[in-house]
């Protein structure tokens, strides 16, 4: 945390960053003087920091301090805000020259919009601002017609050309230590509290997760998916898979052999399950015995989120660069988008959305063309994403992590 010198530390660095900013303008200086002083200092060439306000940063004024471990307790830091005006004065040529002294103030203040622990050691080394955890931000602060008006008519000075910044958060630590007890070891005979015990209550089935293969963070499909929880043990089971689109749930039996207490195992089928975000939930069939009559009852679990992603089927090894530097990516992919779902190629880090249905001989929904603008000549990555769901650019099975080479185009 910072000590009753930080603001004065903040002031310090604020006036060192301008001023070496200021290194090849002969004669300038950097001062703090109020606004009502500037001409009356010795320097003709100087860029002024005032510091006209501090607020509160409302968002950390109730916030826990960060060095505090666990179970012990002390008082929050103060969280201030300071805001500066930056003024540019130059006695004999109030225009151009002063213009240029805040262009270098702007610009150095601009490239330090985090001010670092270095500099803050460097130019106030009497302070321990420099070692509070959280970092200390420059912003430019709007300023209206009605802040100028009220700010320099109370100083009763003639207005120059400003610009104000706030500087947030300067934490002011307490002088008083935090409290640090000592880790208890067990409750007393009078204060044991109620025994908690991990697991699924009284015996009823819940599901905690959906796992994709090979840790990938969605399932294409054909492919297996483990779901997992506990209290799952019953004679049969089907997995209900629901969707916004659908009207009514995708039912997939779970295979014999397929189920344990704490897992069932079922493979996404090949139809009727397009991409996107699904839930997922189990019907459990269990043999109950009433009156010495054996009969099914069905226990439903919670349901857990899925992704299923599309997997592109066909895709150019090599697509040509047009005049304009633009590249079309014709491509097919399954399962086809439902009507409503979005449908974006990633092509390295830019998203395009496929061709308007205008263009060109209509297209089926599984086989998209995109018109790629700005194409580089080289190698690119490329996604499918429907319905915010990727198609899997990464390849998880082996023992390294390595991208899917299928999923890449060269543009020559």
């Amino acid at each position: 945390m910072s000590d009753e010198d930080a603001i004065a530390a903040v002031t310090k660095t604020l006036s060192g960053l301008i001023l070496g900013a200021l290194a090849d303008v002969s004669g300038a200086g950097v001062d703090t003087k109020p606004l009502n002083e500037l001409a009356n200092g010795t320097r003709d060439k100087l860029v002024n920091i005032y510091l006209f306000q501090a607020d509160v940063d409302g968002a950390l004024r109730n916030a826990d301090r960060l060095d505090l471990a666990p179970g012990e307790t002390g008082d929050q830091p103060f969280p201030l805000v300071l805001h500066y005006l930056i003024t540019p004065f130059v006695r004999h040529d109030p225009d151009l020259d002063a213009h240029r002294l805040l262009a270098r103030a702007v610009r150095v203040l601009h490239g330090n919009a985090v001010l670092q622990r270095g500099e803050l050691a460097a130019f106030a080394p009497e302070s321990n601002v420099a070692k509070q955890l959280d970092r200390i931000r420059i912003t430019w602060q709007p300023f209206g017609e009605k802040d100028i008006y009220s700010l320099w008519s109370a100083f009763q000075t003639p207005y120059r050309m400003s610009v104000a910044y706030e500087v947030s958060a300067v934490l002011i630590d307490s002088h008083r230590a935090p409290t640090a007890p000592v880790p208890v070891l067990k409750r007393g005979r009078n204060d044991e509290g109620p025994g908690v015990l991990a697991g699924v209550p009284l015996g009823l089935p819940a599901l905690t997760a959906a796992v994709p293969p090979n840790n990938q963070p969605a399932v294409r499909l054909g492919e297996q998916v483990s779901l997992r929880g506990g209290g799952l043990s019953a004679q049969s089971a089907e997995v209900r898979l629901s969707h916004p689109l659908l009207p009514a749930p995708v039912v997939v039996p779970v295979a014999p052999g397929a189920l344990t207490d704490n897992e069932a195992r079922f493979i996404v089928g090949a139809t009727g399950v397009p991409a996107g975000l699904w839930s997922v939930g189990l019907a459990l069939t269990r043999q109950v015995i009433e009156g010495g009559v054996v009969r099914p009852i069905v226990a439903v679990t919670n349901e857990v989120p899925l992704a299923v992603a599309p997997r592109i089927t066909h895709l150019p090894a090599d697509v040509p660069q047009a005049t304009d530097g633009s590249a079309v990516i014709d491509l097919t992919y399954t399962p086809a988008a439902l009507p409503g779902q979005p449908v974006l190629l990633v092509f390295d880090g830019q998203a395009v959305p496929p061709d308007p249905p205008g263009t060109g001989a209509p297209r089926p929904a599984d086989n998209p063309r995109f018109t790629v603008p700005h194409a580089t000549k080289g190698r690119h990555l490329v996604r499918l994403r429907v319905a915010g769901v990727d198609s899997l650019l990464i390849d998880r099975s082996g023992a390294r992590p390595s991208f899917d080479p299928t999923q890449s185009v060269t543009v020559i």
